[in-house]
């Protein structure tokens, strides 16, 4: 009888040994593959018939953020980043006709939105 007792009791304990291995290994694949941003205080400006954005504190690299400019609020047409959105600006859309546009900006790779359907009003 005692010798059962033990095997119950080494069964038991490889068995919370397996579930702590399967917690640790779920918290360390959601924490892998949830990607973060980089922290940027940025705003969109009409400035003559141009659609600026604004960059006040950070910095995104070339080819890492997506912006889009519409007359429909949205409706979005991604169009990747062509230099690195730093202080203190990017012209996103040049010479622009009088109208009400939205402007969008995300985070390529995380897909984080730091701002959506945001409106410029040009003329």
């Amino acid at each position: 009888m005692k010798m059962c007792k033990r095997g119950q009791g080494a069964t038991e304990y490889l068995l919370m040994l397996a579930a702590v291995l399967v917690i640790v290994a779920i918290a360390v694949y959601y924490v892998t593959t949830t990607g973060g941003y980089p922290a940027i205080a940025a705003v969109q400006r009409g400035i003559d018939n141009d659609i600026r954005i604004n960059v006040e504190t950070g910095e995104i690299p070339t080819g890492d953020w997506q912006y889009s400019v519409s007359t429909t609020e949205g409706q979005y047409s991604w169009t990747d980043g062509t230099e690195s959105l730093d202080a203190p600006y990017v012209t996103i859309a040049s010479s622009q006709a009088a109208n009400t546009y939205y402007v969008s900006l995300k985070h390529k790779p995380s897909g984080h939105m730091y701002f959506a359907d945001r409106k410029v009003t040009i003329g």
